[in-house]
């Protein structure tokens, strides 16, 4: 069976280009990422690299800080502009050294088309092999008091068994190429709206 593509209004078009130029023209892009009122943070300083982001990206530094080997990649997602990182995990292993809890990065996003963008940019760096695991979008929720949507950046775990380390590192892969290849994948898809 084929079905037919979606006909598209001229509005739906607009508005997707509008998303897409919200990515490339992000203000947060050039930095304070964290939080406007960051001291730290300048144009030359603001990077993933800072080691005050597991504070300054929590809305609860002192009790509930970002893991430190999460912290790079939900300071990238945020830094896009267009997604709002909510919960993150860095993953566990248990007491005998097995993978427990998978690292993941919960997140708000207002448009499918950044959600497309961004999935779409983690699926190439799986068919290029540059991680360990594929990883995928997953459409979540938080709290069953906010009606909210929320979506997960984690590792596929199918297949053979994954590491921690190997996982870890992927997370650094992520943070260290999300950008360019995000910036990259709307530049391609402001051709094709």
């Amino acid at each position: 069976m084929r079905i037919e593509r979606r006909h598209q209004r001229q509005e739906h078009l607009t508005d997707e280009r509008a998303a897409l130029e919200a990515m490339t023209t992000s203000v947060i892009r050039q930095g304070p990422v964290c939080a406007p009122n960051c001291e730290r943070a300048t144009c030359q300083s603001c990077s993933r690299a800072c080691p005050y982001i597991p504070q300054m990206l929590s809305s609860d530094p002192n009790t509930h800080p970002l893991e430190p080997k999460i912290a790079p990649l939900a300071f990238e997602i945020k830094k896009l502009g267009v997604f709002w990182p909510c919960w993150s995990c860095e993953g566990h292993n248990d007491q005998h050294n097995n993978l427990l809890k998978t690292p993941a990065v919960w997140f708000y996003a207002s448009s499918v088309i950044h959600l497309r963008v961004l999935g779409e940019s983690i699926a190439d760096m799986s068919y290029e092999n540059r991680l360990s695991k594929p990883w995928q979008l997953r459409l979540c929720f938080s709290d069953s008091d906010n009606l909210s949507t929320t979506f997960s950046l984690e590792p596929v775990l199918n297949g053979p068994e994954a590491t921690l380390c190997a996982l870890q590192s992927d997370i650094a892969r992520i943070a260290e190429e999300i950008e360019t290849r995000v910036m990259r994948k709307v530049e391609c898809m402001k051709g094709i709206v």
